[in-house]
């Protein structure tokens, strides 16, 4: 652990011990958090002077500062005007984000840990910015493992930067509610799909491959999604992919009615869905490949120590063996200590 000025702290960065309001004693950041500019920004504006980092045995305390932080960056700051465009009814112009999509999608094909990069490339506190971004990303990688051409891999990261914009369209009071929605909300919540399709048609650059992937991100294989009820290859496939990316990350980010889990839950669960509302090959897919990006990456363990995964069980990429300083501990048998959050 070291103890360093708020002024060093830098994204990528682990928190290694809760980070407290000295008058309430209220938890304000908590151990293992991996920091981004966000957060970083919170803590300055909140006067916190210094913070207590996770240091590896070598003495080294990561600062992933590359090239896909600068793109993200680029991409960030012009969707952001778009949006913001959006709210105000005004069309979407694809061409200002078009080089910006490339560039984005070059870094990330090349990127050896784009599943521990996502969280701490995160800038704003706006739930579906972040969300829109992250699963873009997400997609962007299935589709490389998928060996998707150049035009099809702009296509599906398209989709899903623009999966949620009809979002934008439903009242902020619902969209940020901090308590479970009733029914009748959820039921406007669920018009988000038809939203998006209706901003983005007429767009152009928007092919009609990206329009039925949003439309399509909530139909479910079994018949169970909306907004058609619709089954199997009735599916657009980049729907099925955004599906699919839009449960991980939502299920790994902190939202204002429920906080994360554990992206090794969330991959059981995507592999229990596979089996009933997910696409099995796509999920197989998604789950083998971003196995691979576990093994080297620190884990927070409910016990409080930060451990490393090691490896990776080949038959069944949820499951995992961890260092930590006590011991390692395989996760194919029952254990009492449980991963909260893979750090990096």
């Amino acid at each position: 652990m070291a103890v360093i000025s708020i002024d060093d702290l830098r994204p990528g960065m682990v928190v290694d011990r809760n980070i407290e309001n000295f008058q309430t004693g209220a938890i304000l950041v908590a151990k293992g958090t991996v920091l981004n500019k966000r957060i970083i920004s919170q803590l300055m504006n909140l006067g916190i002077e210094q913070v207590a980092i996770y240091m590896d045995n070598n003495g080294s305390i990561d600062e992933p500062i590359n090239n896909l932080s600068v793109k993200y960056k680029f991409l960030s700051n012009k969707l952001d005007r778009i949006f913001n465009d959006v709210k105000y009814s005004k069309k979407v112009i694809l061409s200002e984000i078009s080089s910006e999509v490339d560039q984005l999608i070059t870094e990330i094909t090349k990127e050896n840990n784009v599943i521990g990069r996502i969280k701490q490339l995160e800038e704003k506190d706006d739930y579906t910015f972040n969300h829109s971004l992250n699963v873009c990303m997400l997609a962007i990688m299935v589709g490389k493992w998928l060996n998707y051409s150049k035009k099809d891999l702009k296509q599906v990261a398209l989709t899903g930067l623009f999966h949620d914009i009809g979002k934008l369209k439903i009242p902020d009071h619902i969209i940020n509610k901090p308590d479970k929605l009733t029914m009748e909300e959820y039921e406007i919540v669920k018009k988000h799909s038809i939203y998006s399709y209706n901003i983005l048609s007429g767009t152009v650059g928007i092919s009609k491959n990206i329009l039925m992937g949003v439309l399509q991100h909530h139909e479910r294989e079994d018949g169970s999604g909306y907004p058609q009820g619709l089954k199997g290859n009735k599916i657009h496939e980049f729907a099925k992919i955004i599906a699919i990316c839009d449960v991980y990350d939502a299920m790994t980010s902190n939202r204002l009615f429920k906080k994360k889990e554990s992206p090794l839950l969330v991959a059981e669960y995507l592999n229990n869905e596979s089996f009933n509302s997910l696409n099995p090959l796509i999920t197989r897919v998604f789950l083998d490949n971003i196995s691979r990006f576990y093994v080297g990456n620190k884990v927070l363990l409910s016990n409080g120590e930060i451990g490393e995964i090691v490896y990776v069980h080949p038959q069944q990429p949820t499951k995992t063996i961890v260092k930590s300083d006590s011991s390692f501990i395989n996760f194919l048998e029952y254990q009492d200590v449980k991963i909260i959050d893979i750090l990096k």
